[in-house]
């Protein structure tokens, strides 16, 4: 069986993290032959290359979208694949059209997010992707594969719901290597050695809610006004949220770091996680933080609730209730007994839950009843 999965690799946050876990594990499989059309040179195609996984990349900036999708299709007919599995709106397009044209049997889609949830007017351009996008699913694809329960609720209303089945998010455990300690991480960022620290990761865009996080470090720090708040990651807020961090009087308390190669050392020298997204699905951070043992508080938006069992394994709050989400920090960091209780809670959660060899099974049976048109078993 050959299957051949369509992403940008654009960038290298959740999405793709997730892509190239999924990928990697996938590729083990001895009657399967995976391939990978990355749109974009970068890290994610750097990191399956280096894998010795067979990738192509047909670099969208360079080419025009009848281009691209010509080199494509060539590509798919030379090679002869059964199932292409895309995972943004542009890749789902292009393989709706494929399917179309005849050049491949079977179409498959991982839905890793709703950004539409974000109170924020999306661009027409986005608008009319979204559109296409639906209607060539509707039309084209045989299944479709949300990351977490929430957005299948979600994609039931738009597709034929038979079709939907989550997948969760899963990670491996060979990602997660720490090469430098959390006191030499520390010591570079410029923190003491006794400074309770809070952390976060991700992108800077607006369904990230780091508005949200540095209004929630604004209220901690009035009560521990030792504590030294981080946020790593780049992206087009960056600029708006130090100024925020500026206004709020809270500047010379935030770090941000930027894009960090090494995210998992630094994840590893939080003291707490703290998540204060608008929505997610299933976000890969948070499976990296809680397989290092780390306490995580959040939102209980999206699909955090179906990874936190709150007060056993982190601990949820009411969406953009800052003033909640500082208490639970706070009631936390000075409970060091629950601080470990719930240290052990969480990385046996994601061994059992989260684990990359239950997606593989699962992704492995969606993919042979496609060839075999067998059953695929419902949610777990």
């Amino acid at each position: 069986m050959k299957v051949c999965h369509l992403i940008s690799g654009d960038l290298w946050a959740g999405a793709e993290v997730q892509a190239f876990t999924m990928i990697k594990s996938l590729a083990t499989l001895p009657d399967m032959e995976l391939s990978a059309i990355i749109l974009n040179e970068g890290t994610l195609a750097n990191k399956l290359k280096a894998t010795g996984i067979k990738v192509t990349v047909c670099d969208e900036s360079r080419l025009s979208f009848i281009k691209l999708y010509r080199t494509i299709n060539q590509i798919l007919n030379n090679d002869q694949v059964d199932i292409v599995h895309s995972h943004r709106y542009k890749e789902n397009i292009l393989a709706g059209l494929l399917k179309r044209a005849g050049t491949v049997g079977h179409l498959v889609k991982t839905v890793h997010g709703l950004s539409e949830v974000v109170g924020v007017k999306p661009q027409i351009k986005s608008r009319v992707f979204r559109i296409i996008d639906d209607f060539l699913t509707r039309r084209y694809f045989d299944k479709i594969l949300p990351v977490s329960h929430d957005i299948k609720r979600v994609l039931q209303h738009r597709f034929d719901p038979s079709r939907v089945i989550t997948i969760h998010n899963a990670i491996d455990p060979d990602i997660i290597k720490i090469i430098r300690s959390p006191e030499t991480i520390r010591d570079e960022l410029g923190i003491k050695p006794d400074q309770p620290v809070i952390g976060t990761a991700g992108r800077m865009v607006p369904i990230k809610g780091y508005d949200q996080f540095l209004q929630t470090a604004k209220i901690i720090l009035e009560s521990s006004p030792d504590t030294m708040f981080v946020i790593a990651g780049d992206g087009p807020l960056l600029d708006e949220l130090k100024h925020l961090a500026s206004e709020l009087d809270i500047a010379n308390k935030v770090i941000f770091t930027g894009f960090r190669e090494d995210i998992i050392d630094l994840i590893n020298s939080f003291d707490l996680f703290l998540m204060s997204s608008y929505h997610e699905g299933i976000p890969m951070v948070i499976l990296e933080a809680m397989s290092l043992g780390k306490m995580v508080v959040s939102f209980d938006v999206g699909g955090i609730g179906e990874i936190i069992d709150s007060g056993r394994s982190g601990f949820l709050v009411k969406a953009e209730d800052t003033s909640a989400l500082a208490n639970a920090c706070l009631d936390i960091m000075g409970n060091n007994e629950l601080k470990e209780q719930i240290a052990s809670a969480v990385t046996d959660r994601i061994k059992d839950e989260f684990s990359i060899d239950s997606q593989r099974e699962r992704l492995e049976e969606i993919y042979s009843s496609l060839n075999t048109r067998t059953p695929v078993k419902t949610d777990l």
